[in-house]
């Protein structure tokens, strides 16, 4: 895998609202460990750690598998009634 050395700037199909219009969101990672997140033709960026960006995906993704888990009981017991 590659090491990053510099910066690199990717922009997505995601759009978000900032200063009154729609606006793809622009990713960029940096050194060390950060990446940004800004709208496209603004410049305030946001940032946070790999760490941190990691953490939240995967309590994310326990969330959506216990709400899965959730409304799949919830089925289950209205088609039992």
């Amino acid at each position: 895998m590659t090491k990053l050395k510099k910066p690199v700037r990717r922009e997505t199909n995601a759009m978000v609202r900032e200063a009154g219009k729609p606006r793809e969101i622009i990713i960029i990672l940096r050194q060390p460990n950060v990446l940004g997140f800004k709208a496209k033709g603004c410049r305030r960026e946001y940032t946070l750690t790999a760490e941190v960006c990691y953490t939240m995906a995967v309590r994310a993704d326990v969330a959506a598998k216990k709400n899965q888990r959730y409304l799949w009981h919830k089925l289950k017991l209205k088609r039992q009634k």
